[in-house]
């Protein structure tokens, strides 16, 4: 099974967000760093952090399913 996620913007920033320009880069680095803690098989370029597991189980845990 194969997981790709983004983040991108949408909408205004929330009240007392870390970013008020509309970057994500917090959010990407938090969800970056939660996908390589978990151990599972990554990588991250560009346009998405990609998950590749055999069958659904820790990876479905891992997206928060």
């Amino acid at each position: 099974m194969l997981l790709a996620f983004s983040v991108a913007p949408s909408g205004q920033p929330a009240a007392g967000a870390a970013s008020v320009d509309g970057s994500v880069h917090d959010a990407v680095a938090e969800a970056v760093k939660i996908v390589r803690e978990s151990g599972l098989p990554n990588q991250t370029d560009s346009m998405f952090t990609n998950i590749d597991r055999p069958g659904h189980g820790s990876l479905a845990r891992a997206a928060g399913l």
